[in-house]
């Protein structure tokens, strides 16, 4: 009588075996936007993932914004929320409700979730003033009040804080030196300055967006050369526009791929770096794609045998 053979599955060990080999030591710059850092569940699902990464051997460094929770406190104290082109004019007072915001509230409530999950590491109030060079911008011809400009970004003392821990978590605050003052910066800058300063692996934005949407469905893989064309014919458009012509800027100084996924999904970090086909768009140079495809096709091969 025959018998069915069996197919032999891939021991367990030999699975984290590859996914230390390829991410072992890399750093990846993580920027959450405020919608998901607010939301209670997506922040503890989010750090729960990152403690998954850190166990891979991987250092994240989290950057995060707080619109949301700003907007709300500001209208609850009768300030009126102004904004030039999408970017926050921060006066006296909008710089204390950030303070109020990120000091008293969502600093505390990421150390809660990083307790919660057992994920050892560090959630700082500030950008560490030596990470980089600021500066009030200008105020011609926009006042904008509170709101700094990056002028150098340094890696030395970055990877110096990393040697002691695999996570740190910043807000969207920082020292102008120059102008002895605490100020507020895009969160999306800050995590593409140092993305690009310290060359890491990945630069991942978190919002409460898919990707891009190519005929309205979520793109899969964009290459940096893509992109203008996609721009020119209006499929991207908008805040997208911004964010990935920020991206292409990132890929040619160095950063090495960028995912655009949506932090409101369950796992939606874990998925992008651990399935062969994520939920959200990854953004690569041509010469990376070929070798990014032959790991989807290694990765495909390991999840065949779970």
């Amino acid at each position: 009588m025959k018998t069915k053979k069996t197919k032999k599955k891939i021991p367990q060990f030999f699975i984290n075996a590859f996914y230390e080999s390829k991410f072992k030591d890399s750093l990846f710059v993580v920027k959450a936007s405020g919608k998901v850092i607010e939301d209670e569940k997506a922040r503890d699902n989010l750090i729960s993932n990152i403690r998954e990464l850190t166990h891979h051997g991987i250092k994240v460094l989290l950057i995060y914004g707080a619109g949301k929770a700003i907007d709300e406190l500001a209208s609850a104290r009768g300030i009126e929320v102004k904004k030039h082109n999408g970017r926050r004019i921060t006066t006296k007072d909008d710089l204390q409700v950030l303070l109020d915001v990120v000091g008293g509230n969502l600093s505390p409530k990421i150390y809660e979730s990083m307790a919660k999950n057992e994920l050892e590491g560090l959630s700082l109030n500030a950008i560490p003033a030596d990470w980089m060079d600021i500066a009030l911008r200008p105020k011609k011809p926009v006042n904008f009040g509170f709101v700094g400009d990056i002028h150098a970004t340094f890696s030395r003392p970055v990877n110096r804080l990393f040697r002691t821990v695999d996570f740190i978590a910043c807000p969207c605050i920082a020292w102008a030196a120059n102008d002895k003052t605490l100020c507020n910066i895009n969160a999306d800058t800050i995590a593409t300055e140092i993305a690009i300063a310290t060359k890491a692996n990945k630069l991942i934005f978190l919002s409460d967006v898919d990707g891009v949407k190519i005929k309205n469905k979520t793109a899969f893989i964009l290459t940096a050369e893509e992109i203008p064309g996609l721009i020119k014919n209006g499929t991207i458009t908008g805040g997208m526009q911004v964010k990935t012509e920020n991206c292409i800027r990132a890929l040619g100084a160095g950063v090495k791929r960028i995912h655009l996924i949506n932090g409101l999904r369950s796992d939606a970090l874990r998925k992008e770096i651990f399935e062969s086909v994520g939920p959200g768009t990854m953004l690569i140079t041509e010469d990376e794609r070929e070798h990014y495809m032959n790991e989807v096709e290694a990765q495909k091969v390991l999840e065949a045998q779970r």
